[in-house]
C-alpha cells in the first residue's frame, strides 16, 4: 500500500512573507536514503533559507522517516511525502498541489521515472541524478525496448553525478555526459560512526568482555545457518542482527544453535545479556549501524540472494568484511574485496570455513590490519555530497 501524501501542507513562508519553492530530493526507499541524507545535509548548509523536500517511494523507507527514524536535518519548513506512481494523472496531480513550488529535482542512483522527468523537463524545472552506478548489464544500457526508453527518461537530466569514472564511460558510450564524483553514503557512514557514543551500550561492551565478536548484519537465513556451524564461546562472541525481525524469523534463528548452546543464546528485547551467552540476537531494528562498534569482524547479508547489504557501515569502524558471492552490482564490494577488506565465501560451508580460518587467534593482528586498510580507502571517497552540492542552484 502506498503512503498518503494528501495531507502535507506545501506552503511555506520565508521571512520575505512570500512562498519559496522546494529543493525536491528523492529516493527509493532507505538505502538510497543513506546516499542521499549527506547531500541533503550539506545543500542545506550552503542554501539554509531553502526548504527541503524528501519524497520516497517505498512505505519501508517513508514511514520510518516519519515515525521512528525521522531525519536531524528536518526542519519545520522542510517535508517528508511520499511519491505516487509514475502514471500521468498521479504525477499532474502532485505536481499540482497547493502550494509545491519547485526550484529543481534530484534523485538518487536509479530511481529515474519517465513521465516525472517528462513532465519537469516540459515545466523547465532543473533536474539532476547523483550517485548513479552503471555496469555494462544495467538495465538501462541495454540495447533492446526497455534500454532505449529508459535512456530517453536519462537523456533530460541537466546533470548526471556517478559514482566512477567506469560508469561515465558507459554513458559516454550512448552519449550522455556525466561527472564522476564518487559515493555520497562514504560521507554518512563516516559521520556516523563518528557519532557512535558506545556508552548507550555499556551492557553490550560488558557482555562482550575481552571476547573476540563476529556481527552478522542484515543476515537472512543462509548466513545464519553458515554461523550456527560454527563453535561460540566466551573468547568467540557472535551478535546476529537480521534483516527480518518478525517473530518467526527470530524463532528459526534460536532453533538453528539451540541444541549445540541451549544455554548461550540471548536475545536483546530480554534485557541485558548475561556473560555465559555467546550469541545475542538483536530482534529490533535501528542498530545495526552503530553495532558495528563492537565488532572485531563482520558478515553482511544478502549475498547469497538478490545482492549483498551495506558494506560500508562495518568498514567506517575498521571492520573487515565476509559476504557470499552476490557483489556484481555493488562498486564498493569489487574494490573492498581488491585490497583483502571484502572476503566472498561461495556457499554456506565456505562461508563456515573463511570465519573458521580468520578466526584463528594468530590471524587477530591480520584481521586489524585488513580492517585499517579498508577504513582508508573509505576515508579516501569522503567528499561527493560537497561537490555535488556544488553544482546544484
Amino acid at each position: 500500500m502506498r503512503a498518503a501524501n494528501n495531507d502535507i501542507d506545501f506552503t511555506y513562508t520565508g521571512n520575505d512573507s512570500e512562498s519559496s519553492p522546494y529543493a525536491w530530493f528523492h529516493c527509493a526507499s532507505l538505502g538510497e536514503y543513506e546516499q542521499a541524507a549527506p547531500v541533503i545535509e550539506s545543500y542545506i548548509s550552503r542554501y539554509p533559507s531553502t526548504p527541503i523536500l524528501l519524497t520516497l517511494f517505498s512505505p519501508s523507507g517513508f514511514l520510518p522517516l516519519t515515525t521512528k527514524s525521522i531525519p536531524k536535518w528536518l526542519r519545520p519548513q522542510d517535508k517528508i511525502a511520499a511519491l505516487p506512481l509514475d502514471t500521468p494523472i498521479a504525477v499532474s496531480k502532485f505536481l499540482k498541489y497547493p502550494g509545491l513550488k519547485l526550484k529543481f529535482f534530484a534523485t538518487c542512483k536509479y530511481e529515474v521515472w519517465p513521465v516525472l522527468q517528462n513532465k519537469l523537463s516540459k515545466a523547465g524545472i532543473p533536474s539532476f541524478v547523483f550517485a548513479a552506478h552503471f555496469t555494462p548489464e544495467s538495465a538501462s544500457l541495454k540495447s533492446n525496448f526497455i534500454g532505449r526508453f529508459l535512456l530517453s527518461s536519462w537523456r533530460t537530466f541537466d546533470k548526471i553525478f556517478t559514482q566512477d569514472e567506469s560508469s561515465s564511460k558507459l554513458l559516454k558510450v550512448h552519449g550522455i555526459e556525466s561527472i564522476s564524483v564518487g559515493d555520497p553514503r562514504a560521507d554518512r557512514v563516516l559521520r556516523l560512526a563518528e557519532e557512535v557514543d558506545t556508552k548507550s551500550f555499556a551492557d553490550l561492551l560488558l557482555w562482550k568482555g575481552s571476547a573476540r565478536v563476529v556481527l552478522a548484519g542484515s543476515s537472512w537465513p543462509e548466513e545464519e545457518s553458515a554461523l550456527a556451524l560454527c563453535n561460540w564461546d566466551n573468547e568467540t562472541k557472535l551478535i546476529i542482527a537480521p534483516h527480518e525481525v518478525d517473530e518467526a524469523h527470530i524463532s528459526s534463528i534460536v532453533e538453528k544453535f539451540y541444541n549445540d548452546i541451549p544455554n548461550g543464546i540471548s536475545k536483546l528485547s530480554s534485557g541485558s545479556p548475561p556473560q555465559s551467552s555467546s550469541v545475542l540476537i538483536i530482534d529490533s531494528i535501528g542498530l545495526l549501524s552503530s553495532l558495528y562498534a563492537l565488532a572485531d569482524l563482520a558478515v553482511i547479508g544478502g549475498g547469497f540472494g538478490s545482492g549483498i547489504h551495506n558494506v560500508l557501515e562495518p568498514v567506517a569502524f575498521g571492520v573487515p568484511v565476509i559476504s557470499g558471492p552476490n557483489i556484481a552490482r555493488f562498486r564498493e564490494a569489487h574494490a573492498l574485496k581488491s585490497i583483502g577488506a571484502l572476503q566472498v565465501a561461495d556457499s554456506v560451508y565456505d562461508l563456515r570455513d573463511l570465519l573458521e580460518e580468520l578466526l584463528l587467534k594468530n590471524n587477530s593482528a591480520h584481521l586489524k590490519d585488513i580492517g585499517s586498510s579498508a577504513k582508508s580507502w573509505l576515508i579516501e571517497q569522503k567528499g561527493a555530497a560537497e561537490k555535488i552540492t556544488s553544482y546544484l542552484p
